[in-house]
């Protein structure tokens, strides 16, 4: 008798933490899509939204700076980046003043429509051009593409050279041949990032990421974009970006050309060279793991890390690096030390990096 009642106790007590679990998860579900419609309401009545057909779904298109500037800039989003026209602005805040700047989300990103079509360079790209065109916003274009947005414009100015005038890489992705058999794809987390996002917890994993890069805003703006960044990540578009990225980076290696358009590339991640550039960046051996060392290094001392992680970026820059800018034709290097989100990390010079390569077009 007390084996039963002890199996009843048991079962009403699991019943009731699964009750309140599913309470739980009910309430950040409820309470992340209500902040969600918030933001999104309050960027249309602030004017950010504008979207142009494409097809069968609309990209956000936002143009801002001089409209009668000396050039038209076309800000193309990292992986995941669904809030580039607020967290870009510290970076291109002084571009604006003599250029016209344009940030288009693709499909899946900030306030455009998502969509289940393949993500492919093409695709994107075809994209980026449409969403212009019936913008009335016509070429030549200053391409300034971060991370994944670099694949994205190397893809557009090999194969549309005669709209683009020159292009700018903000720690751009790197194309370089990859073997089929070590590509890879998005796996288990194709099925797990939308399940978070939906029920609410994408957020916190944000804010524990990009917080510190993202409270030279408002708090208003720290917010919008925040949560524009979790929708980005759960939508089907970004999703199957990320399925395809190494598939992506060796199908567009395969397909460039070297052109004669000015570019620059703002090198972050590979540009540190000593230690001591580490230090000074607040960046500890710890952090470093799993980013330039592998995780079996860990006990391996302070020296031991910093070592590696400087011989892997140097590797890194061999293999993949100086290969895409001798492939991309007449390429300036400059070499910024600093997170990958490096007009978040340290806007001011990348804005002044720019500025002299704009500077340089026009002389």
């Amino acid at each position: 008798m007390k084996i039963k009642k002890v199996l009843r106790v048991t079962g009403k007590v699991l019943l009731i933490l699964l009750l309140l679990i599913v309470l739980l998860l009910l309430t950040t579900t409820i309470v992340y899509h209500i902040k969600l419609n918030k933001v999104e309401k309050q960027l249309q009545e602030a004017g950010y939204y504008n979207p142009v057909s494409v097809g069968d779904h609309s990209l956000n298109v936002y143009a801002c700076g001089n409209e009668n500037g000396q050039h038209t800039i076309i800000a193309l989003a990292g992986f995941g980046d669904g809030e580039m026209f607020l967290g870009w602005r510290q970076m291109t805040a002084e571009i604006e003043q003599d250029n016209r700047l344009v940030f288009i989300d693709r499909a899946g990103y900030g306030l455009s429509d998502d969509t289940r079509q393949e993500m492919t360079p093409e695709t994107v790209v075809e994209e980026y051009r449409t969403a212009l065109k019936n913008s009335g916003i016509e070429a030549p274009y200053l391409l300034m593409g971060h991370s994944l947005g670099g694949l994205y414009a190397t893809y557009w100015e090999c194969n549309y050279p005669d709209e683009i005038e020159g292009v700018v890489f903000v720690d751009g992705t790197f194309c370089f041949e990859i073997p089929e058999e070590e590509q890879l794809g998005a796996g288990a987390a194709a099925k797990l990032i939308p399940v978070v996002e939906t029920l609410g917890f994408a957020p916190f994993i944000i804010r524990s990421d990009y917080g510190r890069f993202l409270k030279m805003m408002s708090k208003e703006q720290e917010e919008q974009a925040i949560y524009l960044m979790s929708k980005t990540l759960g939508a089907s578009a970004s999703i199957n970006e990320m399925d395809k990225i190494d598939l992506e980076c060796d199908d567009v290696w395969k397909k460039m050309k070297p052109t004669d358009i000015p570019k620059c590339y703002i090198e972050a991640t590979l540009a540190y060279r000593t230690k001591e550039d580490f230090i000074n960046d607040g960046i500890s051996a710890e952090s470093l793991i799993n980013v330039y060392v592998d995780p079996s290094m860990k006990d391996a001392g302070e020296d031991a890390i910093y070592e590696e992680a400087l011989r892997m970026s140097e590797q890194r820059c061999t293999e993949w690096a100086e290969p895409y800018y001798e492939k991309l034709g007449n390429c300036k290097v400059v070499e910024l030390p600093g997170d990958h989100v490096i007009f978040l990390d340290k806007p001011e010079k990348c804005s002044k990096i720019i500025k002299e390569f704009i500077d340089g077009l026009d002389s």
